[in-house]
């Protein structure tokens, strides 16, 4: 499917609008937190929900995509309930990309065994054994109360990005790699990388890069083409 085709199914301003806000806050990512960068940051996903809802696209993945919005807006601070309030949003946004990613399955008799052909095989192996190294490494340096919710989250993500590679969709299955992969650097940076490490400078805006453009990939993907 042609670039040109697949853009075609957005709305040239709320795509334009989103675009922009993302790129003006991957600029305002390392800055200290505050009500405008809250705004910019929710404000990009927040077009790509409306994006979707206005181009006919699934419920569910408009109701995902504001999930989002909703866990960009918490996660623009840095205090613990704030972050599970996050963390919160995403789970649920994730349980409706599952469903979402089901019901968009060419041939759903075939659903996991979709994960057997060709490349998808050492792809759902990889992401298997990144959650598991991830969470092995986590538990023992978080807080007792933040492992369950970590956990549970790490679970429902894995789940999802399997979910999606028995999509027939190159940019669903992409943007769904890229968002686990966020989520991965999101993780090292919050709990295994002291806050003086000079590898902050460059896996907070890749957390940014990879989760916007992996939000838009998922939200392309599923619309319906003209």
């Amino acid at each position: 499917m042609s670039s040109s085709r697949v853009l075609s199914t957005a709305n040239p301003a709320l795509l334009t609008g989103s675009v922009g806000a993302a790129v003006l806050y991957l600029a305002m990512a390392r800055s200290r937190p505050s009500r405008r960068r809250m705004i910019v940051k929710t404000a990009s996903t927040a077009l790509l929900s409306a994006m979707a809802a206005v181009q006919g696209g699934p419920l569910l993945l408009v109701a995902a995509l504001a999930l989002g919005s909703l866990g960009d807006a918490f996660l623009a601070w840095d205090d613990d309930a704030s972050f599970l309030l996050g963390l919160a949003s995403f789970l649920v946004a994730h349980l409706l990309y599952i469903v979402v990613f089901f019901q968009n399955n060419t041939n759903i008799t075939e659903g996991p065994w979709a994960l057997l052909r060709s490349w998808r095989a050492p792809a759902a192996g990889s992401l298997i054994l990144l959650v598991s190294v991830m969470i092995t490494i986590l538990v023992p340096r978080i807080d007792q109360g933040l492992r369950p919710p970590v956990v549970l989250y790490s679970l429902t993500i894995l789940v999802m990005a399997l979910t999606a590679l028995t999509v027939d969709s190159s940019r669903v299955v992409a943007g769904s790699l890229m968002f686990s992969g966020s989520d991965a650097i999101l993780a090292a940076d919050r709990f295994l990388v002291s806050p003086a490490s000079s590898h902050r400078a460059w896996m907070q805006p890749a957390v940014w890069v990879l989760y916007y453009f992996g939000q838009l990939q998922i939200a392309l993907g599923l619309l319906p083409l003209p």
